[in-house]
């Protein structure tokens, strides 16, 4: 593959390395108007001809131990320099290209992720927003959602696979037993206080283990 024109951008035209994405900072080095980007390309090569010489011109003509870095706009292409007192100065903000890369990769299977359960809800395929619920490697605020969901379309066969589901996260535990709670009152059922088996809600014996129970309302 070729040298695309992003590419050749982003290129130092000091010592042509690839310039690194810097978060920009809430102040300004030169006309006090802002940057208005979330983050500048910065050349971060310390074997930087225009990084280098930097030092020896400030400390000439200044007096000052310190030097500049190669810096571009990534919006207008502006190029200027960014004032460094050390070699890791600024370095800590450098935005890790490879982790963002995986950030917008989770972002959008998180996107994928609820736009199937979406498609689950509106087919109100119950057994597959189950099986989203119990994921237990699945995004939780996906499974949040199917909890939700199944409390407004679950019936008594997936309360069941809900409630016997070690849910170890205690928040989307909260909303199992919500969304359990929803389908317990549309199907007049409850759980045996004595063996937890899903029983009607008026009944006066646990057809499970046989313990007498007191009237529900």
């Amino acid at each position: 593959m070729g040298t695309t024109m992003e590419d050749k951008k982003t290129i130092c035209p000091h010592c042509n390395k690839k310039l690194s994405k810097w978060a920009a900072p809430n102040f300004n080095f030169s006309d006090g108007l802002g940057w208005c980007t979330p983050f500048l390309y910065v050349c971060f090569n310390d074997e930087c001809t225009f990084y280098k010489n930097s030092w020896k011109h400030m400390y000439e003509m200044y007096g000052q131990e310190m030097g500049y870095r190669f810096m571009m706009h990534p919006d207008s292409g502006e190029t200027s320099s960014v004032p460094v007192g050390g070699k890791n100065v600024m370095k800590g903000d450098i935005i890790d290209e490879v982790r963002e890369a995986e950030e917008e990769a989770e972002i959008e299977a998180r996107k994928r992720a609820f736009q199937t359960l979406t498609d689950y809800y509106i087919r109100k395929d119950t057994d597959a927003i189950l099986a989203m619920l119990l994921d237990d490697n699945g995004f939780g605020s996906v499974r949040l959602k199917a909890a939700e969901h199944l409390g407004e379309t679950g019936n008594i066969n997936v309360l069941e696979k809900m409630v016997n589901h070690r849910f170890v996260n205690e928040v989307i535990k909260k909303k199992v037993d919500e969304a359990a709670e929803k389908i317990h009152k549309k199907n007049f059922t409850m759980e045996c206080p004595h063996c937890a088996e899903i029983i009607k809600r008026r009944a006066k014996i646990c057809k499970h283990c046989g313990r007498e129970l007191e009237q529900s309302v």
